[in-house]
């Protein structure tokens, strides 16, 4: 004898009337939010049907995510077509699949196979990446919940579906008692550290690819705490992967979402171009001899850090003096320099030419570059140098400030936090200034060898300060500047020379958790600069106006309003001097959308990679 159901809620058996016409069948799956039931709807069709309680965090999410996707229409996204408010809980109907990605997986393992053949795989996650990106791109969604349970095979096909934490604001950050339906295991560090961005299901998608593919998971976190660091700060283990895959889901798997694809399907797309005679030997399956040998070998070889530094590359080919017509300004007859037919000969251009030259002033009338290369980012570098604002209330000691740069992704939630107890240790005071920076600071205590008159003027404080300065993302590098200010004596600077470069290793100590890679200084810069496209035959396209954000001895990193579609630019800064009167040359080395922005950023080398 069943139970009289419980009030407010719908009572769910096989055979239930859920609405007119549709009837429960079978459960499919239940969770911590809900449950899931096969039911035949009019007409004999058979459908699925999702139940959320009322009330909640996850009714808020799953109501919030309807209202969002519920016009959008695409053939590899699972149809959303019903939803209602009974008995006090939310009822979605949905198209029924045949099952779902992670079935298909399970079907391999009980082959005797490692995953998914690589090749029905990205058969099936190219259909996916379609559908995300067009998600992204005209909806400015993102899924947030991309594993291989949220991925449905209907024939043969797939369809990505559960919106239940679709959204394109921030969501909360995850915590490893997060009751809100997040799935930490296969979220992108932004989204941890409680960001969303245009790339962040790219990184699920990458997840999903080597666990389905090389039956083994990259991060090796057995609960949601250890898993949250491993994305916000540990290298994902890729060496179950074939060799020829490893680069682009390295590149998927960046901490700093803009040094990935700027879409899944490109990311597709480079995994389905990789070549054969890259994989050389195919990794054996976990377990097996030379399994872990093989990672050993390789997985050093993987650029699996982002954010990725600006680095100086050289190049032994002589510069070739272009024609004079190469600079008029001509309509682009392609995007892409690896387009053009192979017999056409490729044009190597001069690494500086006057500005006069690229505005297609004739070669008789247009003043010559007098500037070396050297010269020219020398001179570039101290005007960016020259508008660093100077800290607050900060003289330099005898010698000079001490400095220290570093890289960090840690969540900023914990940053005040870690430095809080840098200040503790050292008897620092702790201001937060701003968003961006934050000052520790210790004030000598003032010593009075004998009484003064009344009314004389307090003593100005003196001591010493350390600002850790916070970088706006997609940047990563954080700066820490500690100095004198006021008028210590003996004691106080003896002091100050002691402590400060400890309290900067003990800074770094607490927030540093990437490497860093660079071999030059970044500084940061917003010029006005114009870029202009050059194609490998030589012709310099109209230019693009933008502003440079930051530059080095080894490269420039640039924002444009629309992307950058060649590999080579000239870059023209409007600064005053004689470097306004030529430009040079970068070789383009990555191109995203930029985050929380309408732009691209764009990184170039002012030499070509090897």
């Amino acid at each position: 004898m069943m139970s009289a159901p419980q009030k407010g809620k719908f009572e769910r058996y096989p055979g239930a009337e859920l609405l007119p016409g549709y009837h429960l069948i079978q459960i499919l799956g239940r969770g911590g939010f809900g449950e899931v039931w096969k039911c035949e709807a009019p007409g004999g069709l058979h459908k699925a049907v999702k139940f959320v309680a009322a009330g909640g965090e996850q009714f808020r999410q799953e109501l919030a995510a309807f209202e969002q996707v519920r016009a959008i229409r695409h053939p590899y996204l699972l149809t959303l077509e019903r939803v209602e408010l009974i008995g006090g809980e939310l009822v979605m109907v949905m198209e029924l699949a045949d099952c779902q990605l992670n079935d298909r997986f399970k079907v391999c393992l009980a082959e005797g196979l490692r995953g998914i053949p690589r090749k029905e795989l990205l058969g099936y996650l190219e259909e996916a990446a379609e559908a995300l990106d067009m998600m992204g791109n005209r909806y400015g969604l993102q899924h947030l919940d991309v594993k291989p349970e949220n991925v449905f095979l209907v024939a043969g096909h797939v369809k990505v579906g559960d919106y239940g934490l679709v959204r394109r604001k921030e969501p909360k950050a995850a915590v490893a008692d997060d009751n809100h339906g997040f799935t930490p295991r296969y979220s992108a560090p932004e989204v941890l550290s409680g960001r969303v961005d245009p790339r962040s299901d790219q990184y699920s998608l990458a997840l999903v690819y080597c666990e389905l593919l090389a039956g083994r998971f990259p991060y090796s976190g057995q609960t949601a705490q250890q898993l949250i660091g491993q994305h916000l700060g540990a290298a994902p283990d890729l060496s179950a992967l074939p060799r020829r895959d490893r680069l682009a889901i390295g590149r998927a798997l960046s901490k700093n979402p803009a040094e990935r694809f700027p879409s899944c399907t490109e990311l597709i797309a480079a995994l389905a171009s990789a070549r054969d005679d890259e994989a050389e030997t195919e990794t054996p399956p976990p377990g097996e001899p030379g399994a872990e040998e093989d990672g050993e070998r390789n997985s050093e070889t993987v650029p699996i850090r982002g954010p990725q530094p600006i680095e100086e590359l050289v190049t032994s080919r002589p510069a070739v003096e272009l024609r004079p017509s190469a600079f008029i300004h001509q309509p682009p007859r392609r995007l892409r320099a690896e387009a053009a037919p192979p017999a056409e000969r490729e044009v190597h251009p001069d690494p500086i030419v006057s500005v006069d030259r690229l505005h297609g002033m004739p070669e008789h009338a247009a003043r010559t570059a007098t500037m070396s290369r050297s010269q020219f980012i020398a001179e570039v570098i101290e005007a960016a140098v020259a508008r660093v604002p100077l800290l607050h209330a900060i003289e330099s000691l005898p010698d000079g400030a001490s400095t220290c740069r570093f890289l960090s992704t840690l969540p900023s939630a914990l940053v005040p936090f870690k430095l809080t107890v840098v200040a503790e240790r050292w008897g620092l005071s702790v201001d937060h200034l701003d968003p961006s920076r934050v000052a520790m600071r210790w004030e000598a205590p003032v010593k009075v060898s004998k009484p003064e008159p009344r009314g004389t003027p307090p003593r100005p404080p003196s001591g010493f300060e350390l600002v850790v300065h916070r970088p706006v993302p997609p940047s990563a590098e954080y700066t820490a500047i500690g100095a004198m200010f006021g008028s210590p004596d003996r004691e106080a600077i003896q002091k100050a020379r002691e402590d400060i470069p400890a309290i900067l290793d003990a800074i770094r100590g607490q927030l540093q958790n990437l490497e860093e890679r660079r071999q030059h200084p970044r500084f940061p810069a917003n010029f006005s600069i114009r870029v202009y496209p050059h194609y490998s035959d030589g012709v310099v396209g109209k230019p693009i106006g933008g502003e440079c954000r930051d530059v080095s001895e080894g490269g420039v990193r640039f924002v444009t309003p629309v992307p950058v579609r060649t590999e080579r630019v000239y870059v023209e800064f409007q600064l005053p001097g004689q470097a306004s009167e030529v430009a040079i040359l970068l070789h383009i080395i990555r191109s995203a959308q930029e985050t929380g922005g309408s732009g691209t950023v764009t990184v170039g080398l002012f030499r070509a990679p090897k």
